[in-house]
């Protein structure tokens, strides 16, 4: 019989190392398919990990062995701002092109659209990907539902009269409730 070194003791042997016996010899197995005998974690029955060696000896390596185990989620970035498109996503080992780790644009048609955009007011447009527009508000320091021509900025979209604030800037003495548009 032929016998195959098995020094790794992984119970698969070295093609290229063999002795012929009647009986099996001590670290010999019959086995003849370990593509590295130095490596007990390299043999035909491992997984395929992302470590760019062909760790179960189907001559595949990584992402081209669709085996393959451990692979990075890549979300595609068309707009090339390193914010990727969650809805796009890919697996592989290596980082593909045109691809990122970062799954946060909610706009990956435009380059300003992203989690580190510059929020630009009153434009329709959630440049910052916060989930709403700005928008421009006014003091209402008297809470009568009219503003001044001081502007606050609202992030959540909404101007909010509980925060003294006011969508319009039309009051004529802000420091006094009953005095409104039309008694001025």
């Amino acid at each position: 019989t032929t016998w195959y070194a098995d020094i790794d003791t992984d119970l698969y042997g070295d093609p290229a190392a063999s002795t012929r016996a009647c009986v099996q010899p001590v670290g010999y197995v019959s086995d003849n398919t370990d593509c590295d005998d130095t490596s007990a974690a390299i043999n035909p029955a491992a997984a395929e990990i992302c470590d760019t060696i062909d760790n179960d000896c189907d001559t595949l390596i990584d992402d081209l062995d669709p085996g393959v185990t451990g692979q990075t989620t890549w979300y595609a970035d068309i707009d090339t701002d390193l914010y990727g498109d969650p809805a796009a996503s890919t697996l592989a080992c290596v980082q593909p092109a045109g691809h990122v780790a970062d799954n946060t644009d909610c706009d990956d048609t435009s380059a300003a659209v992203n989690p580190g955009g510059t929020e630009i007011a009153d434009d329709g447009i959630d440049q910052d990907c916060s989930g709403t527009d700005t928008v421009t508000c006014y003091v209402d320091a008297d809470q009568d539902g009219y503003g001044s021509t001081t502007t606050v900025l609202a992030d959540d979209g909404t101007c909010d009269t509980s925060q003294s604030e006011a969508s319009n800037s039309i009051d004529c003495d802000d420091g006094d409730a009953g005095v409104a548009p039309g008694s001025c």
